[in-house]
């Protein structure tokens, strides 16, 4: 990397450290750009080109994070896993790099479910950290498929990611609110309802929910479509 690149990657990293701080002494709303500019000792111009918005910053942030969340996975996870084993590796480390970032996303939760927020869970800029995620949890279902830990599931992989990045938001919001130690009730969560939804993908119980699931989407396609041919 050129020293001009690195100056532009330490500027950059300053100026999220400095939001990240702020955000969570203060608040996101309170904190403003102004704020964030002067706490890193840079330019309210430079500033705004780095991260236009405030929204920018917290999308860098957890853009950071799940780099780290899927490096730390990549290097932890042992070929001799179970697939519980596996997927609650994924998740506690994702609580453990959360955690010391749990005000600014108290903070920042009420933020994100704003209509036409770029942080909400379900908008297009989420959503292309949501296809990284899913794509190492695709990699995760695939192994334990190809020894088979999990029956074959063709055709209804797709809705199966899906419904696991609703788990996880699910997880996530439990966490925020667990006020037990050491994130116990969070793990213990985790723990029991990983052995509950994959014993019942294994036992075939989850594909009768899916196929359902899917029947139910083609019939109000075949409807919509009969609408409008009358």
């Amino acid at each position: 990397m050129s020293r001009r690149a690195d100056k532009k990657a330490e500027t950059r990293e300053s100026i999220l450290s400095a939001s990240l701080g702020l955000f969570q002494q203060r608040g996101y709303r309170e904190t403003t750009m102004r704020d964030i500019a002067a706490a890193a000792d840079i330019a309210l111009g430079t500033t705004y080109n780095y991260f236009p918005t405030k929204e920018h910053l917290a999308l860098a942030f957890f853009d950071r994070s799940l780099e780290r969340v899927m490096q730390r996975y990549r290097r932890e996870a042992d070929d001799g896993m179970a697939l519980e084993e596996r997927v609650f590796l994924l998740l506690a480390i994702q609580v453990e790099e959360m955690t010391p970032y749990s005000a600014f996303l108290h903070a920042v939760l009420p933020q994100a479910a704003a209509p036409g927020s770029r942080l909400s869970p379900f908008g297009a800029e989420v959503g292309r950290l949501k296809h990284r995620f899913l794509e190492l949890v695709t990699e995760i279902v695939a192994e334990a498929s190809a020894c088979g830990e999990l029956p074959d599931l063709p055709g209804y992989r797709a809705m199966l990611l899906q419904a696991f990045w609703v788990y996880d938001l699910g997880i996530l919001l439990f966490w925020l609110n667990d006020d037990s130690e050491g994130s116990a009730e969070t793990y213990a969560l985790i723990d029991r309802s990983l052995r509950f939804l994959i014993g019942a993908l294994r036992e075939g119980g989850a594909m009768d929910v899916l196929s359902l699931a899917e029947t139910g989407r083609e019939g109000r396609e075949a409807g919509a479509a009969g609408d409008d041919a009358g």
